[in-house]
């Protein structure tokens, strides 16, 4: 859908060694696909379980999330600040057989316990980790082109009843417990809360949604993890996308009109 909408140049920004470094619509869009592309030649299957670990708000996350979702697998999000025993424990009872960790110290931890952990078969890693594989080397496996229609098959056979996500909880109260999470558990949550969202950042969010056309798109599932920066959500047609940079506006709309429901988390900046 990118011929009907106009890109936006900074649809995702992180901060990496001191440099914000952009990622327009295309670029998050082809970077999706060339990870889901890698994933079906790694042999991932509907249903797989991936885990995602990061300490930090990073464009990583998105890429990967979509790219695992658009294969028909699920995506396993993990607190990055519960000890090794709930690692070991999330990863052995979801049944993720990849991990995505973003740093040395999440690392660390999954490595002490991986040997307990038959079914995870590799690591990688966002930053760049001595004796870790990167996440890098899924964009040039991916990079060929050739299996793109198999992708999109993926996508266009996942439904709204399909299971999205499993996030688990903090387990204070006794082991975490996995929250299962649908594409229509997520979206209505979304459709819901639009109307919290003024019709003229409506009008700037809807220049900017592209491709993501499976038949419910689940960007809008970060609003479930606490450890993911809250960024404007608008919802077009079941096509939903972040979009960094009308959050002030949000948050302006919503103190004028006194609202209190406000999409962002305790970290954002």
């Amino acid at each position: 859908q990118l011929e009907k909408f106009n890109s936006i140049p900074d649809a995702l920004v992180t901060k990496q060694n001191g440099v914000w470094n952009k990622t327009s619509t295309e670029e998050y869009i082809a970077q999706s696909n060339t990870i889901s592309r890698a994933l079906i030649r790694m042999g991932i299957q509907k249903n797989d379980k991936i885990a995602i670990i990061s300490s930090n708000n990073r464009t990583e996350w998105h890429i990967m999330d979509i790219g695992v979702l658009q294969t028909g697998a699920q995506t396993v999000p993990i607190y990055p600040t519960i000890g090794e025993e709930d690692y070991e424990y999330i990863l052995n009872h979801s049944g993720s057989i990849l991990c995505f960790v973003s740093d040395i110290e999440v690392y660390n931890k999954v490595k002490n316990i991986q040997a307990n952990v038959p079914a995870l078969k590799e690591v990688y890693s966002f930053n760049e980790i001595e004796g870790c594989e990167n996440w890098t080397s899924l964009l040039t496996l991916g990079a060929d082109t050739s299996n793109q229609d198999v992708v999109e098959d993926r996508k266009n056979n996942v439904t709204t009843q399909d299971l999205a996500t499993i996030i688990y909880t903090s387990g204070t109260t006794g082991k975490p417990k996995g929250v299962m999470l649908s594409h229509q558990n997520i979206v209505s949550n979304v459709l819901n809360s639009s109307k919290y969202v003024s019709d003229e950042l409506t009008q700037k969010v809807q220049a900017a949604i592209a491709d993501l056309h499976y038949r419910v798109d689940v960007t809008a599932r970060n609003m479930k993890i606490r450890n993911t920066k809250m960024i404007g959500v608008i919802v077009s047609s079941f096509h939903i996308i972040f979009v960094p940079q009308v959050m002030n506006g949000i948050q302006k709309y919503a103190s004028e009109h006194g609202y209190q429901i406000l999409f962002y988390s305790s970290d954002f900046s």
